[in-house]
């Protein structure tokens, strides 16, 4: 009997798991462990990028295990999975809202639920059923009956860790209940208007986000520190797979950049950058409080500088000497504002300035050595994958992430994700063209884009 499909995919897994084990051994990095590892694995870290070699392997080791689960699972119990996947966010709340994740780091061998109960003041008997949920999920770990431990993934939890900033964000679960309704609202059915999203139905208001959040700082707070996290876990394949020596003889300005982090990354990576971070001017000192900080104290003052610019005027900065920078900027606009954006800087770009867009492109594109409009040396070689799987099916696996990211971007902005044709489109109409693009160990890439001279 032929078992193709399943024979196929435990091929590509064996491949892909010993690509791993010679990648990691390469790279003299320990082995893994989750359940039984309460300590962060190198490979946990945000600030440096996952080797090629590893990240290649462990992405299509990946791709075969949700592909093996697609190909198992009886459809039901996938039913049953998605019905009931809120409470998956419903527990972590209670894990991390509740101080439980930061009690059990105390007691690394593990904390009775009847411990919890006295210490914490919350019912035994639902914090069991709820911590196994959890452990299901492989937050934790279920020592013995009642007794639960934490394990690697859940570090990620503890306080000051970036995974918190993912959950502490409230209300995301109304937002999601909402997009039915959202779809159907007579309002709101066709229209690509931020006016019109999820968002406002879940929250009952009339205001854009934006300016919804400027009201509640607790809201803005948390969402902005989740942004933050969002943008530091690409930071390490941004800062490692692009050449920026090739920005050395102009200041980049990191047009949009929040509080600063990338351009603070930058900076402390290649002490020669000069940096100009542009946003709102409620977001300025921000900015510069975050760079006083987290700046490396030998840098010469001055090399990153906060100033207040509004993306849809005139950019100041003009000519050769700058490279321009946008990052999770454009993806938050419809196609008309996306190139209003970039015809501003366009118009302030000189010959030799480059504009250096950092997104996420849907879809499929060039594998290996993409053939753009001009300079394709510029543009780098992927590593081929580690298996046999196909590149539709670690691209549909690897991109469950990011792709939950668009659909919340959707509903509370009403923006999208958009193809390398999509991109290109946007960027021609802006006076620009595509001379280098660059996949990273993220699930971001490098657009870089100079003045059309045609």
């Amino acid at each position: 009997m032929n078992h193709q499909e399943l024979d196929n995919l435990q091929t590509a897994l064996n491949n892909a798991l010993n690509s791993l084990r010679v990648a990691m051994d390469g790279s003299m990095l320990p082995p893994l462990s989750s359940q039984y590892g309460v300590d962060m694995h190198p490979l946990d870290g945000l600030d440096e990028p996952t080797p090629v070699g590893v990240y290649e392997a462990r992405r299509a080791a990946l791709a075969c295990v949700a592909e093996l689960k697609n190909l198992l699972q009886h459809p039901f119990e996938k039913a049953a999975d998605s019905t009931f996947a809120m409470y998956d966010v419903a527990t972590l709340q209670v894990f991390v809202e509740h101080g439980i994740v930061d009690r059990m780091a105390k007691e690394p061998s593990g904390v009775s639920v009847k411990t919890l109960q006295s210490e914490l003041n919350l019912d035994s008997h639902k914090l069991t059923t709820i911590l196994r949920h959890l452990s299901t999920c492989g937050w934790i770990r279920e020592t013995q009956d009642g007794i639960f431990a934490m394990n690697r993934s859940s570090r990620v939890l503890l306080q000051g860790q970036r995974g918190r900033a993912l959950i502490s964000v409230p209300g995301n679960m109304r937002i999601a209940e909402a997009l039915p309704q959202w779809l159907t609202h007579p309002d709101s059915r066709f229209s690509q208007s931020p006016d019109h999203t999820a968002f406002q139905l879940a929250n009952n208001t009339t205001k854009p986000f934006f300016e919804w959040v400027k009201e509640d700082r607790n809201y803005l707070g948390r969402f902005a520190a989740c942004v933050e996290a969002l943008g530091e876990y690409v930071t390490p394949g941004i800062l490692s797979d692009y050449p920026w020596e090739t920005c050395l003889e102009s200041t980049v300005v990191d047009c949009g950049g929040g509080k600063g982090s990338l351009a603070i990354s930058l900076a402390n990576k290649f002490p020669a950058l000069r940096l100009v971070v542009q946003e709102r001017g409620e977001m300025v000192e921000l900015a510069e409080a975050n760079i006083k900080a987290r700046l490396d104290t030998n840098s010469v003052p001055g090399r990153v500088v906060a100033e207040a610019h509004d993306l849809f005027s005139s950019q100041p900065r003009t000519g050769d000497n700058y490279t321009f920078m946008l990052r999770h900027v454009l993806h938050n606009w419809p196609e008309a504002q996306a190139v209003s954006i970039l015809e501003k800087l366009a118009a302030a770009a000189g010959p030799k300035s480059k504009i250096l867009i950092i997104e996420r492109i849907s879809g499929h594109y060039p594998d290996t050595r993409a053939q753009l409009e001009h300079k394709p040396a510029n543009t780098t070689d992927t590593i081929a994958s580690a298996s046999l799987i196909t590149e539709q099916a670690i691209l549909n696996s690897s991109s469950r992430m990011p792709q939950a990211l668009a659909l919340h971007l959707l509903c509370i902005l009403n923006c999208h994700e958009r193809t390398l044709d999509q991109w290109r489109t946007i960027i021609s109409r802006a006076g620009l063209v595509v001379t280098g693009l660059y996949k990273l160990r993220a699930y971001v890439s490098i657009m870089e884009c100079r003045v059309s001279h045609t």
